[in-house]
């Protein structure tokens, strides 16, 4: 979970009141965050991710304030476009940049680090350690507009903190940053930033430019964004501009037009997100009556401007509220407002006798015997990186319309993709990896998506070889009562002439084998693999027809 720190007298003056410890804690505790540790005049606060806005002093001032009724909603109105961004000599594989500028701030040390924190949150948070999204602030009076976003074989820069200039490839080996990202940029074609006279900005996603840094004396802002997410840049984008905009009492925001041959579009667009809610559906999924003066009163402290017209509530979030998609955020909201501690929970009157389901039976029957034979047992998520889906050979899964983060962007439809992935994450702590995951994936069939219940087998180290993995599979078939039998498989994610399917009384069960090289070196895995899995529905069936024939 994120967790900031920020000065208490910082957000007071944010927020337009005088806030005490126990107030604080108890507005914390409505916007869905915890008051982990306070020291001095400072308190660090743990927050939920699907809060981006209140990453900073800035946001979560703003959100006190308008809850506690101090100050109310700003209104965000976009000038522009002032300058353009030319995309034409991006780099290939990092394409994407958008701009945008905020006018007449006025910076303190604790608003400086406020927006270097937030910067850096969003970073890890949203933008998938920078691969995703990068974001660079820059003194806008140091520069000279249009812009542009160009690779480049080498350059020569300041990088932020450095006395001395340093070639591209210095910087990353050379500082903390190029060190910790080099993987992100592509040697002989750089990602850069420059202003039109060829001043550097950024070497994103690297360091900015020690030329033009931030400082107290800054008082017209450029903010950018780059990546290879476009739609997740431009909301990261609102986030920054209105949290910069705190920063003044007048702020002048305007927009930059990003083009290239054949496409223009022009940033930031700080449009208000309008949802409509049924009265009914936030009684269907609270469980309690509502009055709708209650809910646009609840709706108008949470942030939205709301109004309600019969049995339609019309909620409008504001732009920097990047998690409002649909009536179940809003509902969600309305839950808040009222507290679930006000929510009195009930029961539905039990229809059957309570039981465990025959697949959990199984599930854990096969978890003890595969512990037994020494394999550990790992545990992921259903939701997965629809590009490991892809790279590791699988087609026609579920993908989500609106992920959070990348790596949660798909519904796994095999246990395969989450074993690699557990293979890459812990390749460099243990020399070999013996591990099994029972768990459900989403099948898609024409237009019906049904979940499977199955278990998945992970060899990583030298030494193994489809033989032993066909050696788990065999002796927990066997344990089931059930005799293995096999025929030759050829497909990604395995080495066609390694890998094998797994046939149950003439079935086809599941699939065993080594994993191809080039979905290693695809997924950044450094050691051979054996995978399996099995579907737990299929051997029941078989199960079942055993036991009827007998």
């Amino acid at each position: 979970m994120p967790t900031i720190k920020v000065s208490l007298s910082d957000i007071s003056s944010i927020a337009g009141v005088e806030l005490t410890l126990d107030k604080l804690r108890e507005v914390i505790e409505v916007l869905k965050g915890e008051v982990e540790e306070v020291e001095g005049g400072y308190v660090s606060i743990e927050l939920n991710y699907d809060r981006p806005d209140l990453f900073s002093a800035e946001g979560l001032g703003r959100a006190i304030g308008v809850y506690l009724g101090s100050r109310g909603l700003p209104r965000y109105s976009v000038n522009g476009p002032a300058t353009r961004l030319d995309l034409s000599k991006a780099p290939s594989y990092r394409p994407y940049a958008y701009m945008a500028i905020v006018r007449n701030v006025e910076l303190s040390d604790e608003a400086i680090r406020q927006l270097f924190q937030l910067q850096e949150v969003l970073h890890r948070d949203y933008g998938g350690d920078r691969r995703l999204v990068s974001i660079g602030l820059y003194d806008l009076d140091t520069l000279k507009p249009p812009f542009g976003y160009i690779a480049v074989k080498e350059a020569t820069y300041r990088p932020l903190d450095y006395r001395e200039e340093m070639t591209l490839t210095e910087v990353l080996e050379a500082t903390e940053k190029g060190r910790a990202y080099s993987s992100l940029v592509k040697p002989g074609e750089y990602p850069l930033l420059v202003d039109s006279e060829g001043r550097v900005l950024s070497f994103p996603p690297i360091l900015n430019s020690e030329d033009t840094k931030v400082t107290e004396s800054t008082r017209n802002i450029l903010i950018d964004v780059t990546g290879i997410e476009p739609e997740l840049m431009k909301r990261v984008l609102n986030v920054m501009v209105t949290s910069v905009a705190e920063r003044s009492r007048n702020p002048v925001i305007e927009s930059v037009e990003a083009v290239r041959p054949g496409y223009s579009e022009v940033t930031p667009r700080l449009d208000w997100v309008r949802v409509e809610v049924k009265l009914s559906d936030i009684e269907g999924l609270l469980g309690v009556k509502v009055n709708p003066d209650v809910v646009v009163n609840l709706l108008g402290r949470m942030g939205y401007e709301a109004s309600c017209n019969g049995e339609v509530v019309e909620a409008q979030a504001p732009p920097y509220r990047i998690d409002v998609h649909d009536a179940v955020d809003v509902i969600e909201d309305v839950a808040i407002g009222l507290g679930y501690g006000n929510i009195e929970p009930s029961l539905p009157p039990p229809t059957h006798f309570g039981a465990k389901h025959p697949v959990e039976v199984l599930s854990n029957l096969v978890r003890e015997l595969l512990v037994g034979m020494g394999l550990q047992e790992v545990v992921n998520f259903n939701l997965i990186s629809d590009e490991a889906m892809v790279k590791a050979g699988f087609q026609g899964f579920v993908k989500l319309k609106n992920p959070k983060i990348r790596d949660y962007s798909a519904l796994r439809s095999s246990l395969i993709p989450s074993l690699l992935l557990t293979a890459k994450v812990n390749q460099r702590l243990v020399g070999r990896l013996e591990a099994f995951e029972v768990g459900d994936v989403i099948e898609v069939k024409g237009d019906t998506a049904t979940t499977d219940r199955r278990v998945g087998v992970l060899l990583m180290g030298d030494g193994f070889t489809l033989t032993d993995g066909l050696s788990i599979v065999k002796s927990l078939l066997r344990y089931l009562g059930l005799d293995a039998g096999i025929r030759r498989y050829s497909g990604r994610p395995f080495i066609n002439v390694r890998s094998v399917e797994v046939l149950v009384n003439g079935v086809s069960v599941g699939v065993v084998g080594e994993v191809d090289p080039e979905v290693l070196v695809d997924l950044g895995i450094e050691k051979p693999l054996v995978v399996g899995e099995l579907s737990l529905g299929l051997i029941m069936g078989v199960l079942k027809g055993l036991k009827g024939d007998r």
